[in-house]
């Protein structure tokens, strides 16, 4: 009788345990999820825009990447840049080929216990150069 009943509480305990144990990164951390806006503009010298966000590590030192779009063949990378502390971006073209262009920015996740923030992607609307 002792027997069965050492082993029942020794399951028992070990059960909680590993329940408790699973539950504290839930209890622990929360995550942020904020939406991103990348502009483009094709005025002079270069192809330059925006990163927006209402949360200001979704703004700075963010990867802009901008492309040519193309209708039968993937788009060509031309180009990337880090947004300033402002969410200022650029990249310079040459030559110039008429066409179709746009902007993305990367998913990015920052933060340490607590909470974390997840700065959304987000691709910006075609610029059409003649």
């Amino acid at each position: 009788m002792f027997l069965l009943s050492r082993r029942s509480t020794m399951f028992t305990f070990s059960v909680l345990s590993i329940t408790a144990i699973a539950a504290i990164p839930a209890l622990a951390t929360q995550v942020v999820k904020h939406d991103s806006k990348v502009t483009v503009s094709q005025m002079a010298p270069a192809f330059h825009g925006r990163v927006k966000s209402s949360a200001r590590p979704c703004i700075q030192q963010r990867k802009v990447k901008l492309f040519r779009a193309h209708r039968h063949r993937p788009d060509t990378l031309l180009g990337t840049d880090q947004t300033t502390n402002r969410g200022r971006w650029k990249v310079i073209v040459n030559p110039l080929r008429s066409g179709a262009y746009y902007a993305k920015v990367k998913r990015r996740t920052d933060g340490t216990a607590g909470t974390i923030h997840v700065c959304r992607s987000d691709r910006s609307r075609f610029v059409g150069v003649d």
